[in-house]
């Protein structure tokens, strides 16, 4: 049985709308909000020219 969990990645095609999903509908907390581009965005992602917007939810009080 699962007790916790710490970690979850998603990708997602409308980032906005899925923040306000896991914060108004299941209670999320945003922590905070980044941009990422360059190379070490293309190595992590394996991809050239790579973008990424990624926020950070808290769901511990949820």
């Amino acid at each position: 049985m699962v007790e916790r969990i710490y970690h979850v990645g998603l990708t997602v095609s409308d980032l906005d709308r899925s923040i306000a999903f896991y914060r108004d509908i299941l209670g999320l907390e945003v922590q905070g909000e980044i941009f990422m581009a360059g190379e070490e965005t293309d190595r992590l992602f394996r991809m050239k020219d790579t973008k990424a917007r990624v926020a950070y939810l808290n769901g511990s009080k949820a």
